[in-house]
């Protein structure tokens, strides 16, 4: 009977012990799995940033390709403009060379560079747009990246500490208990 009676402390351990192992184990599966997940958002986040891109890359195409459009038409409505201009000189019989002539002509030239001045400008707070909604986009996923990083590592450490503590000092405590019988 006393053969049993320290039995029953070491299989008390060696259970604990196996309850550790399998703790260990399991803490390092979810550490795979949460290795897995990480990459996956990474991957998401990178298709997603490559779709941005392109979509950026478009935006930008379609507005180039609308303000060389608007810039042929503002040059071809300036040139209608200035041939209008000076056959009303003309039919006037006010020379287009002259002082009071080539003031409104030059007038003309002035409000198509304004017009064209100001497309620009236009323009380049929609390129600024679609740079800073990229920026914006990238911000986002390194701070999602982090975030989950971080629960990551909390969950690990909430995991793996309370197990492996509370179960390390069962261990701990039932082994020199047996070691203590046995040695009597």
């Amino acid at each position: 009977m006393a053969g049993l009676q320290t039995m029953v402390p070491l299989l008390s351990a060696a259970s604990q012990g196996i309850g550790l192992v399998s703790n260990v184990t399991s803490n390092r599966q979810s550490e795979n799995s949460q290795a897995l997940a990480l990459q996956q958002l990474q991957a998401r986040q990178a298709e997603e940033e490559r779709q941005q891109a392109q979509d950026a890359a478009l935006s930008r195409a379609q507005i180039s390709t609308q303000a060389q459009e608007a810039e042929r038409q503002r040059r071809s409505a300036l040139k209608r403009a200035v041939a209008r201009q000076r056959a009303r000189f003309g039919g006037s019989g006010v020379s287009s060379n002259g002082g009071s002539s080539e003031a409104v002509l030059l007038g003309l030239f002035e409000e198509s560079d304004a017009e064209r001045a100001q497309r620009e400008r236009l323009d380049n707070l929609r390129f600024g747009a679609i740079d800073q909604n990229l920026e914006q986009q990238q911000s986002l996923n390194v701070l999602q990246r982090e975030q989950l990083r971080e629960r990551q590592k909390l969950s690990n450490l909430s995991s793996s500490g309370l197990n492996l503590f509370g179960d390390g000092l069962d261990f701990v405590s039932s082994a020199s208990g047996a070691f203590s019988r046995i040695g009597r």
